[in-house]
């Protein structure tokens, strides 16, 4: 056999070897475990809006700036909708002193069950009003619902956004959690309270982390299924966005 001959036979052999190989042990040679990418992903983390047609007064945090829970984080002119409240208040006032006319002439046999009925119907229909605009009040100020941090601010004092616009962005980044993507057929493999070693690309650290919980449904175009996992400690550096990679240990790519 020539040497073009065997030379060729041997490049075929490794190639077929290649093919045969599972992808963990393809991409190290040594049959190590091809790492899982991930994404680090915040658990509290909400674009706040409104549906209430009011100009910005004040925007209390800008971008960066870190709230607790219950802080004001923007403020609108709402002296509209309390002269509203007022004028409902005062109507229901009246609708309450016909209410207790129609009672008392009734009582003299000189009014009916029906007038009184009518005039119990507007009070509870005043009523209805002073909650409905008392509600809208409710969304004069936004209160932050968890500790945070302000990611992007839509709006500015003195604009009005418009309704259901978006007007705040907010993140929690120590509520951090991991969103892999692996493989449907490992599955079984990926039970809650497995650790694992996650690396995070911007920082170059190597954290531990555990196996929380599963996606409950496999995406049928790519046969994938997301899992979750969170840092067993908390790391300051390590924020919503950034991505890495996860090793398992063992021949976990192999079995």
């Amino acid at each position: 056999m020539s040497t073009l001959a065997h030379t060729s036979n041997r490049a075929a052999i490794c190639l077929l070897a290649l093919l045969i190989l599972p992808a963990g042990a393809r991409a190290s040679g040594t049959g190590a475990e091809l790492p899982i990418r991930g994404v680090v992903r915040s658990l509290h983390g909400a674009t706040l809006s409104t549906d209430l047609r009011a100009q910005v007064i004040a925007v209390n945090f800008r971008e960066g700036e870190s709230f607790s829970r219950g802080d004001i984080l923007i403020e609108f002119d709402c002296r509209a909708q309390k002269a509203k409240l007022s004028a409902a208040r005062a109507l229901r006032k009246e609708k309450a002193v016909n209410l207790k006319s129609a009672r008392y002439l009734k009582g003299l046999k000189a009014g009916s069950t029906q007038d009184v009925d009518i005039a119990e119907a507007q009070v509870e229909q005043a009523d209805a009003e002073i909650d409905a605009i008392a509600a809208v009040l409710d969304h004069c100020r936004i209160a932050a619902p968890y500790d945070g941090f302000v990611n992007e601010t839509h709006v500015r004092p003195n604009e009005m956004p418009a309704e259901g616009a978006p007007v705040l962005s907010i993140v929690d980044p120590r509520s951090a959690e991991i969103e892999l993507i692996v493989s449907s057929n490992r599955i079984g493999e990926m039970t809650p309270g497995r650790e694992f070693s996650f690396r995070v690309d911007e920082t170059g650290q190597s954290l531990r982390a555990v196996l929380r919980r599963a996606a409950p449904v496999v995406d049928p175009a790519s046969q994938t299924i997301k899992i979750y996992g969170e840092f067993l400690k908390s790391e300051p550096l390590v924020l919503p966005g950034m991505s890495g990679s996860a090793s398992f240990g063992g021949n976990w790519a192999l079995r």
